[in-house]
């Protein structure tokens, strides 16, 4: 383990040496006595290469968390949140910026223990409380459990840190070389949704397709300029189109690697840099890319996102826990995700239009029902059903995509094949299915009517039964079909005349696939109202 970590560290300096690269992190601290004793891990020679990465404006945060130092095997007789505190205060004293927190690669150790969640965020508040920059670790797999990880990372997210992850992977879970990705390309759009719904900043902002297949597509030809400019292996036509359009790894060309690995071991053995990136880039006509990669160039020669917390915006300008500080001071104090940046993070590309779910009449509701009156109490043998008052007119199709004309027709059917006969009558005063229902009940002959919103949703009411209180309930309309709507109508016909009715099927979780939807209808069903007009008497007149 330590001397990978000397490997990585030493590769990484290399690179921040040329130019290449204005960040590191995984500079890892362990808190026991023998770690700290250890050539690579003493407190002098992490400060040593703290300072090496500081004097080239390489902006670093060192890496530790709960679980590290058992999983190295030391046995100090001490908890995992007391060593950790001592690689806190070792990351502080070297005069680094900031700490990859929250227990990162070791977190399913102390999550696998009593409390062990709570010791990570421990962790997390000592850090802030240190003045360090705080990267809570939510990149790093916690648990195979997707409630466990996502209860993890709530716990950060809401009270926030500076970053609520180390890095997010933006690439699929089996290609995360991180030992599997805590949340990976596959969960970005819950990520950005849990944003919008909790209102917090937790670094994604949404982005349309089409512009992240331009982006990929631009980097991509960005990346085959400087490899033509450095004599490379070239970068094919082929390989651009499938960079930006890949799911994952497996989805690119092979490439010779052995030739690749030469040409790496060029540029690092060499005296390529970034100076000489950039040049490449202008003469390709990327001068945007370019501009951008002098940018951080000069960043690093002023310093000043070498502070906690630091940020570049698009101007290059540093945002820090010192020129932005926490002024938080309770409850409806400080910072607040307002204006346009809440409005960013609002305008998620999975948002969908209300009149998209919930259309509005589209003329063809299979039924056009003729209005006779007034209606009244009619005779023995009947069954009512009872329309709300958006049926056929403002709406056509219930929420399992039947038209208001098929649904009809089905009930009636299922009336007839009892030998009762159906009439059908609007109720325009409510639309709470329960009230049709009632309604109808009071005018049936029978005393039995089936009571139909316009989305579908059914219930069979018995006159005197209040409008609550009733014989058989259909919600979940998203279930139902036409054999479906045929059976309630028989069972409706079964009841006046008082035999037994068939079970209808229920499924407990159909109605939460289609809530939103069913409440857009309802709302057209309450706008369709009229509370001066008293049910009517209808004439359905079928489309052949």
């Amino acid at each position: 383990m330590l001397t990978q970590c000397a490997v990585e560290e030493g590769l990484n300096l290399r690179l921040g040496l040329k130019g290449l690269t204005s960040y590191a992190e995984t500079l890892s601290v362990y808190g026991t006595d023998a770690a700290l004793r250890d050539g690579d891990d003493t407190p002098w020679s992490k400060g040593f290469l703290a300072s090496a990465y500081a004097s080239r404006g390489i902006k670093i945060r060192f890496t530790s968390g709960s679980g590290a130092e058992t999983l190295m095997g030391y046995d100090a007789g001490r908890s995992m949140l007391y060593l950790e505190v001592r690689c806190l205060l070792l990351v502080k004293a070297a005069g680094a910026q900031g700490v990859q927190n929250g227990s990162i690669s070791c977190i399913a150790l102390p999550s696998a223990l009593p409390g062990g969640v709570r010791a990570v965020l421990a962790e997390n508040l000592l850090a802030a409380a240190l003045g360090l920059e705080v990267a809570t670790g939510n990149d790093a797999m916690s648990s195979h459990s997707q409630m466990r990880k996502t209860a993890k990372l709530m716990l950060q997210f809401l009270p926030g840190s500076d970053f609520i992850t180390s890095g997010y992977s933006s690439m699929p879970l089996q290609d995360n070389m991180f030992g599997g990705g805590n949340f990976d390309a596959d969960d970005m759009d819950d990520w950005l949704v849990m944003q919008r719904d909790m209102r917090v900043d937790a670094g994604m902002v949404p982005v349309t397709e089409d512009a992240v297949l331009g982006v990929r597509r631009k980097a991509a030809q960005a990346m085959q300029a400087v490899f033509a400019a450095f004599d490379f292996p070239a970068i094919s036509a082929a390989e651009i189109e499938a960079a930006a359009t890949a799911y994952a790894s497996g989805d690119m060309p092979e490439r010779d690697l052995v030739a690749d690995l030469a040409a790496a071991d060029r540029l690092l053995d060499g005296p390529l840099t970034a100076v000489d990136v950039i040049a490449a880039l202008a003469r390709a006509g990327f001068d945007d890319i370019a501009g951008n990669v002098l940018g951080m160039q000069k960043a690093r020669v002023a310093g000043d996102y070498l502070q906690p917390a630091a940020v570049l915006d698009k101007q290059f300008r540093a945002e820090s826990a010192f020129t932005d500080p926490n002024d938080y001071r309770g409850p409806g104090t400080g910072f607040r995700l307002e204006g346009e940046e809440w409005a960013r993070i609002a305008a998620i590309p999975q948002a969908r239009d209300p009149t998209e779910m919930a259309p509005v009449m589209r003329g063809a509701a299979g039924v056009r029902l003729q209005a006779r009156g007034a209606a009244a109490e009619g005779a023995a043998g009947e069954v009512v059903i009872a329309v709300g008052p958006a049926f056929a007119t403002a709406l056509d199709t219930v929420l399992c995509g039947l038209t208001h004309g098929e649904t009809l027709r089905a009930l009636i059917g299922g009336i007839a094949s009892e030998g009762l006969c159906a009439r059908v009558v609007k109720v325009h005063h409510s639309a709470d299915c329960g009230q049709i229902g009632f309604e109808g009940a009071k005018l049936s002959g029978s005393g039995i009517a089936i009571g139909l919103q316009s989305k579908g949703t059914a219930v069979i009411q018995r006159r005197g039964l209040a409008p609550l209180n009733n014989l058989e309930l259909f919600s979940q309309a998203p279930l139902l079909s036409a054999s479906a709507y045929r059976q309630i109508g028989a069972n409706a016909a079964c009841h006046a005349k008082r035999q037994s009715p068939v079970p209808v099927k229920v499924d407990n979780m159909a109605r939460l696939r289609l809530t939103v939807q069913a409440m857009l209808l309802h709302k057209r069903e309450i706008a369709a109202m009229d509370s001066a007009l008293p049910p009517s008497e209808m004439e359905p007149q079928f489309d052949v």
